[in-house]
């Protein structure tokens, strides 16, 4: 028993911290990317002689990060990078900003763009944090041609709620093929979202492989706008009931009503228990 009882108590001992520290860090956090994007071509008339191709003209690159903490005395505070065509790049928020942090990359292949956010109430109630990756690619497509564009997307939102805590998570990833003239366009859109009125969703998220297709039927060259876009944000609400704050408390004249209530409870049973029956 002597070497038994040790042991025992470490073991309730080890059980009491893991139970008493939380599950995840309190916060939130948002992400959003696309990536292993591919090109390619179907022929639409194999017959004529002529094969099905694309050409890139220019691949163009916005990398933003951002914080706005102006509602409790701070500053908006917004980091923009523009990489070379096709060039891996990064924009990082300063941590002069304040709390929470931001990240907006790409490695420069095509349509390969991420966006990245963190933060908790520390941010301060009506301000928020967040990202964007946007690169726009631009390409010459070529008579009775069918380009496809596939790739990998990922969109994903997370928060706690916990006493005092109210975020709102938005990710969001979008595709988009135009004509020049931008009379046709095919477009493809996901999000996660956490709202701020809804206080039981903790995680949102969407994993998928797409495939996009832009036909050239015609006879002469087609140009085209590819636009790749990953967006996250975080805003810190204000904290009520049903953002997981404190019920508000009665005023004294809802307290008077509630005291009448009662008492009417407490005579009417009285009066039933004592009717015969």
């Amino acid at each position: 028993m002597k070497t038994v009882l040790p042991a025992v108590l470490l073991t309730l001992a080890a059980l009491t911290t893991t139970l008493a520290a939380p599950s995840a860090q309190a916060g939130a956090d948002g992400a959003s990317r696309i990536e292993n994007v591919t090109l390619g071509v179907i022929d639409l008339t194999p017959g004529d002689g002529s094969g099905a191709s694309y050409t890139l003209n220019y691949g163009d690159s916005r990398l933003l990060a951002y914080s706005n903490t102006l509602n409790n005395g701070g500053s908006y505070t917004q980091l923009s990078v523009y990489p070379a065509p096709f060039s891996a790049g990064q924009a990082v928020l300063p941590a002069s900003a304040g709390p929470g942090t931001a990240v907006a990359s790409t490695t420069g292949a095509v349509g390969n763009v991420a966006a990245n956010a963190a933060a908790d109430m520390s941010l301060g109630v009506g301000n928020y944090v967040g990202a964007e990756g946007y690169q726009q690619v631009g390409l010459t497509l070529a008579p009775h041609t069918l380009l496809t564009v596939g790739g990998d997307l990922f969109t994903q939102a997370r928060r706690t709620m916990a006493a005092g805590e109210n975020y709102a998570v938005f990710s969001w990833a979008s595709i988009d093929i135009t004509d020049a003239e931008g009379t046709t366009s095919t477009t493809l859109n996901r999000e996660s979202a956490l709202r701020w009125d809804d206080p039981y969703s903790t995680e949102a998220a969407r994993q998928e492989r797409f495939l996009l297709a832009f036909a050239n039927p015609g006879d002469y060259d087609l140009f085209l706008t590819l636009s790749f876009l990953a967006y996250t944000d975080i805003t810190v609400n204000p904290v009520d009931a049903l953002g997981g704050g404190v019920a508000p408390v009665p005023e004294p004249h809802t307290w008077a009503m509630l005291l009448v209530g009662l008492l009417l409870t407490g005579t009417l049973a009285r009066r039933r228990r004592q009717r015969p029956f």
